[in-house]
């Protein structure tokens, strides 16, 4: 269970403000970069990143960016908290059911501060309305 949501850093920049009027959507991406044993917390390290472009084709320019970087606190018991750290020193994954849930809460708080950093810079907010879900791919 997700206990915690850390917000450590915030940056948003413009690189072409005569190239904001011809933004599309952002490219949104969630990164999970590491997972640090507390006992029985984890502390998962993540980057929710928005890339602004003038256009959809792959020779897009780019316009500007919003990264946040920061930790998810997860609480279980000792055993599946182990579970969940092998799983991500052996395949730098974690469980669905987990993975789930992380990324749909940081779609949601990303996307609100994103939205003040984006309504700042003149940049379309990196809103993510859909929930996530992930399938697993059947193993033959």
């Amino acid at each position: 269970m997700i206990t915690g949501l850390t917000i450590a850093k915030v940056e948003g920049s413009i690189d072409s403000i005569e190239a904001v009027s011809k933004q599309r959507f952002p490219k949104l991406n969630i990164n999970l970069e590491g997972i640090e044993s507390k006992g029985e917390h984890i502390s998962i390290a993540y980057t929710f990143s928005a890339d602004y472009f003038d256009s959809d084709a792959t020779s897009a320019k780019s316009i500007g960016n919003i990264k946040i970087r920061g930790t998810v606190d997860v609480k279980d018991s000792k055993d599946v908290l182990n579970a969940v750290v092998k799983k991500w020193n052996d395949e730098k994954r974690l469980p669905t059911v987990l993975a789930e849930e992380v990324i749909n809460a940081l779609n949601f708080r990303c996307s609100a501060t994103g939205t003040l950093v984006a309504s700042s810079l003149g940049l379309i907010p990196p809103l993510v309305i859909s929930t996530t879900k992930i399938q697993e791919e059947e193993k033959k």
